[in-house]
């Protein structure tokens, strides 16, 4: 009996120092494990640290770039534009001179105009008509118009810029008379008062534009004879016609 408990201490001491042992090589392989994560990770930091330097300097660097490129840009077209305002100031001298020329020559006559494009509106084809509105009240044997259709075209122009272009238009009797209906004028910041008969809005895309409104006419203005057309827009003149009634 006592042979046999001291063969079962026996064994249960191999067990142990096995178990020892083998939890001692297993502790020893996860703690080196664990080491040489450490060593790798701090590795691939210092590695990871380095290249986001890098990308920071090379975006500091091509920022710097762009910043100098977006300074040289703005530097040329300036001066572009400055050339291109010579360029102009010139070929107008040129066209102005040779204008001057040619009629001191009498190859035009002094009431001729040379023009060159700017960036103002001209209004070309006006034309008008005279239009009577028929209803109940209406006597057949009133001639006088009670409206008049007015149509033109504003000229293509690539340096005019694109956009809503408010264009006035007024008409004057044979008597010198701009027909109003109602209190129709407008003025400038510069205190310039323009009388008008209509007005229309033209959108305006740097193309020939079409555009064609309605004038109401005073009855009591409204009188045989020559009328003029002016086509206004920023207080400016760009256009005239006439209308025989």
């Amino acid at each position: 009996m006592t042979h046999r408990k001291s063969k079962i201490i026996k064994i249960s001491a191999l067990i142990l120092m096995l178990l020892s042992l083998f939890l001692s090589i297993k502790y020893y392989k996860v703690s080196d494990e664990f080491d040489n994560y450490i060593v790798t990770s701090e590795l691939e930091n210092k590695i990871l640290d380095s290249q986001l330097t890098e990308i920071l300097h090379k975006y500091d660097s091509i920022s710097l770039k762009n910043r100098v490129d977006s300074i040289r840009y703005n530097e040329e077209i300036k001066l572009a534009n400055s050339k291109f305002s010579s360029f102009e100031d010139s070929i107008e001298r040129y066209v102005k001179q040779k204008q001057s020329f040619d009629i001191k020559k009498g190859l035009v006559k002094s009431d001729e105009k040379t023009t060159i494009k700017n960036d103002k509106l001209i209004a070309l084809n006006i034309n008008a008509k005279g239009v009577k509105i028929y209803s109940d009240n209406y006597n057949s044997n009133d001639s006088k118009i009670q409206q008049l259709r007015v149509c033109f075209t504003l000229e293509e122009n690539n340096l005019i810029a694109s956009g809503e272009k408010i264009i006035y238009i007024q008409v004057v009797n044979p008597k010198n008379q701009i027909i109003s209906s109602g209190n129709t004028s407008v003025e400038s910041v510069k205190n310039v008062k323009l009388q008008y008969s209509a007005s229309v809005n033209a959108n305006y895309k740097k193309y020939d534009t079409d555009v064609c409104t309605y004038v109401n006419l005073e009855q009591k203005k409204t009188i045989k004879g020559k009328y003029t057309i002016n086509i206004y827009h920023d207080f400016a003149k760009i256009g005239t016609s006439f209308f025989e009634y």
